[in-house]
């Protein structure tokens, strides 16, 4: 076990940091959202082909968690970050400068591939906590993350508005240079061991063997990455179907976002708060219940004609209960992890992100100029999750 200093929990400041690696995935897919159709009309190309920027990103993510996970349990989290940091941001500059559609692509899918960072910082947590104190801390970079979220598309429409979608990448750089220099100059080190015996296929195997005979680690992380599949269709055709729908610009986008991300961060903290008087098992009750209730309302929404007030209340009732969801399934997940916290959360990243482009093709292929398409996904994704967690208590894993 670390000593108490070396704690990235121990300043203000590196929880502020970790919060702001924890956020960097979810701000460079929801910087970009108000953008979607304004990129893909830029090179000529049909709106919906927009909602690629997100699913490529989530794909790529998804096959670089599996690789940083490992590397960070390998060789150390400090020397993965500065690594993964650095082609961030060079993934970044490349999609601000892209001459073409399929020039962003690569580098889209070169950034998601280099969004190392949120899987390193759980796996920093776990190196220090564990219980409901690991809940807990991840309740607080939740509440960090769902108010980066907020910000993300509110500074999109800016960028739209002062200059053009190339500064939306030209950001994403910025705050990877920034996150670049904390690691280098301040961060200290959440973990004293070297294993690089792990970064082998040998261990991977034993590894993959061991979580997936697992159901303690199965049923959470299935739970949290179908929650998640729910929610990219915010993400993925949001933008369009507001604007189309209730005459919801791309740069009145933003600001409409950052209230269902208000509501994130009020899960989150709610979450936060219970844990403080209840077991881990007790607020997953109670946010799969409400996620239950979001998917049944999504449901009844999707076979009507909602106003915007309505449509957005569905929506908002959806992310509230992934708010509460979201970080304590992961807390949940990394528990039976047990000396490989790395690859464990780099795992659970690289399933969440598939979940999550699965979502987002779901939410584009049923897209139809109508509200419907979020709704459905959302009922469809939340009533799943929550059979799924009730099979889950009925039937737990024998001890």
């Amino acid at each position: 076990m670390p000593q108490p200093n070396s704690s990235p929990f121990s300043r203000t400041d590196a929880v502020i940091f970790m919060g702001g690696i924890t956020a960097l995935t979810a701000m460079s897919v929801d910087v970009v959202l108000p953008a979607t159709g304004v990129v893909a009309r830029a090179f000529g190309l049909e709106e919906r082909l927009g909602a690629m920027l997100v699913g490529v990103y989530f794909l790529a993510f998804a096959v670089g968690q599996l690789f940083w996970g490992l590397f960070s349990d390998a060789f150390g989290r400090k020397l993965a970050l500065k690594l993964t940091l650095t082609g961030f941001t060079l993934a970044s500059l490349a999609c601000a400068l892209a001459p073409s559609f399929q020039f962003l692509i690569v580098a889209r899918f070169a950034q998601g591939l280099m969004g190392g960072t949120p899987v390193i910082a759980r796996a920093m947590v776990r190196d220090v906590s564990s219980g409901n104190e690991a809940a807990r801390m991840m309740t607080v970079l939740g509440a960090i993350l769902t108010v980066a979220t907020m910000i993300a598309p509110v500074v999109g429409s800016g960028m739209l508005v002062l200059f053009s979608w190339r500064a939306i990448f030209g950001v994403l750089a910025l705050l990877g240079l920034c996150f670049l220099a904390y690691t280098f100059l301040v961060l200290g080190q959440s973990d004293s061991n070297r294993r690089p015996e792990r970064f082998s296929l040998h261990f991977l195997r034993g590894a993959v063997r061991i979580l997936f005979s697992t159901r303690d680690f199965l049923a959470p992380m299935a739970c949290g990455s179908l929650t998640f599949a729910g929610y990219v269709a915010l993400g993925a055709v949001g933008a369009i179907t507001v604007e189309a729908n209730f005459g919801v610009g791309p740069e009145a986008f933003g600001p409409l976002f950052a209230i269902a991300a208000l509501i994130n961060t009020v899960g989150a903290l709610l979450a936060g708060q219970m844990l403080k008087r209840h077991s881990l098992e007790f607020v997953g009750i109670i946010g799969f219940s409400t996620l239950a209730l979001a998917g049944l309302v999504n449901l009844f929404m999707a076979f009507s004609m909602p106003g915007l007030q309505l449509f957005w209340g569905a929506i908002c009732l959806y992310v509230l209960a992934f708010g509460m969801i979201y970080p304590t399934a992961i807390a949940a997940a990394m528990e039976p992890a047990a000396d490989m916290p790395g690859f464990a959360a780099s795992l659970m990243g690289a399933i969440q992100m598939v979940a999550g482009a699965l979502g987002v093709w779901v939410a584009s292929t049923l897209f139809d100029g109508s509200t419907s398409a979020i709704n459905l996904n959302m009922a469809l994704f939340g009533i799943a999750t929550a059979l799924l967690y009730l099979l889950h208590r009925i039937f737990p894993q024998k001890p």
